[in-house]
Order: structure tokens, then sequence, then C-alpha cells
């Protein structure tokens, strides 16, 4: 069972005990990481062409879709898409994928028809899809220090600080087997995310 280490937050025995709770709530984290890793390799399949109806999405409008309260509105837009191998078009066929905000009026995307959906195909589709994948490998950094420790955060009633305890147990795993894994996942990730993101910017 790795050790935390004292920290200038506080000292480890400060912390909630250890209990499955904060196994699962690790295991948990890495569920979701797991689900973002999913959801890129099936961004990279249809892109690829390996499933989803291939075609061309001419935009005809964009606008911002109101995302109640967010931060930053959605950009989207929609036009008319036709399939590569023929068939009938499909009018006000609605594209919200990444880079939604640079497209203009008179575009033409190359695209799959994934359900009700229209997602980016070729090269610019496939960054995409690593750069998720990527984004799952770091975010799975997040559930190392709860897998490795059992020390959950106090989400109810009186106790420690969530936000103190957090850092307490993600910096406390510094130096340990725990802690290098951690690094390597963020780094890994946070790098392919990095590359895949400016290789997806610098496609036509």
């Amino acid at each position: 069972m790795t050790e935390l280490r004292e920290t200038v937050l506080g000292d480890p025995a400060q912390l909630p005990g250890r209990s499955l709770g904060g196994r699962l709530f690790g295991v948990l984290l890495l569920l979701v990481a797991l689900g973002i890793c999913v959801a890129g390799v099936n961004m990279m399949l249809t892109a690829a062409g390996m499933q989803g109806v291939q075609g061309t999405l001419t935009v005809e409008r964009c606008w911002k879709q109101d995302r109640s309260g967010k931060a930053f509105d959605e950009p989207r837009c929609s036009g008319t898409f036709r399939p590569d191998e023929g068939g009938e078009p499909v009018e006000n066929a609605e594209y919200r994928g990444g880079g939604a905000a640079d497209v203009a009026v008179g575009q033409k995307l190359d695209v799959h028809e994934d359900g009700a959906t229209y997602k980016l195909s070729g090269g610019k589709g496939l960054a995409q899809g690593v750069m998720a994948v990527f984004g799952g490998l770091a975010f799975s950094a997040l559930a190392v220090p709860f897998l490795a420790t059992g020390i959950q955060p106090r989400w109810f009633g009186r106790g420690e600080n969530r936000t103190r305890v957090l850092a307490m147990v993600t910096f406390g795993i510094k130096g340990t087997t725990a802690g290098r894994v951690r690094n390597a996942l963020l780094l890994v990730g946070l790098a392919g995310m990095l590359v895949s993101y400016f290789t997806y910017a610098t496609m036509s």
C-alpha cells in the first residue's frame, strides 16, 4: 500500500482513513478515462471509413447554441449531406464536431454520418480521435492516487475540505511508484494531445 508523504499542505495523518470507497472512487475515474479513450477510438474508426456513411456536407448556415449558463456557447453548422456512394441527399444535416467555430458558410466538409450526427472524415477526424485517446490517458492519471492509497474525500457531512484532501493525496504520492506512474500517464497524455492538436490545426 502506498504511503503518503508529508507536504506543505499538511500531515497525511489528518486525512480521512483508507477505505474501499477510496479505491472505488479511483476505479470510477479510471472508467471515465476509459470511456474517453473508447470514444476516441470510435472517432478514429469512423474517420478512417471503417464505419458510418461517408459523404460531403455543404455548409449553409452556422450559429452558436446557447449552453444554458456554460462559459462558452457551442458553435454548430448545418447544410446538405450527400453520400459518396449515391442516394438521397440529407437536408439540414447538423455538424457539431471539433473545429465548428472555424467553418464558413459555403465550405464543403468531408464527413461521415454516424447515427444522427456528422463528424469529420479523413486526417482531421483521425487527429481528433487520437487527441481524445491521449486525453483519456491524461485523465487516467487522476485515478492513480486514489487507487494507490484508498483515501477518498469526504463528499458529505463534516470533515476535511474536499479540495485540500484532493491536493494532499495528489501531491503526497510524489516520489513513489504510484507517483511515477501518475506522472508518466499525465506527460504522455498531454504530449500526445499537443502533437495531435497541432497536426489537426495544420491540416487544410
